[in-house]
C-alpha cells in the first residue's frame, strides 16, 4: 500500500453527507485521496463549503460490493407482488365499491321480511 502512495497512486473515496441527526445519509460524489484522513478533510473543503451537516462518512471505492448491470435477472422477483404496489390500490377501491353495490343492507332484508308473510310463499299457500 505504501508503495502505491510513493508512486503517486491515490484511492478513490465515495462521500456521504448526513445533513441532519434525522436524515440519511445521501451520496453527494467521489474524492481522491492517499489516506481516509486526507479524504475527509478534501470532502468538508469539496461538499459542505457552503452547506452544513452533522456527519460525513467516507467509504473506499474498493470496499464497495454492488450488483451487476449486466444481470438484470438479479432483480426479478420471484413471486407476484403487484398488491404492495401503489397501482393496485386503484384496483382495490374499484373491487370494494362493486362489492358494496351488491352487498345486502340491513334495511332490504327488514323490508323484504315484513313484505313476506311468514313462510306463505314456501309452503304455497294463500291468504
Amino acid at each position: 500500500m505504501d508503495d502505491q502512495k510513493r508512486r503517486g497512486e491515490y484511492d478513490v473515496f465515495e462521500v456521504f453527507v448526513q445533513k441532519t441527526q434525522a436524515d440519511f445519509h445521501v451520496h453527494v460524489g467521489s474524492v481522491v485521496a492517499p489516506s481516509p484522513d486526507v479524504a475527509l478533510l478534501t470532502a468538508r473543503e469539496n461538499f459542505l463549503r457552503r452547506e452544513k451537516a452533522v456527519n460525513l462518512w467516507i467509504v473506499p471505492r474498493n470496499g464497495i460490493y454492488a450488483t451487476s448491470y449486466d444481470e438484470p435477472d438479479w432483480f426479478a422477483r420471484e413471486m407476484d407482488r403487484r398488491y404492495r404496489e401503489v397501482g393496485g390500490y386503484s384496483e382495490n377501491g374499484r373491487l370494494w365499491k362493486m362489492y358494496r353495490e351488491r352487498a345486502l343492507h340491513l334495511e332490504d332484508i327488514v323490508r323484504d321480511l315484513k313484505e313476506t308473510p311468514s313462510g306463505s310463499e314456501d309452503r304455497g299457500e294463500a291468504r
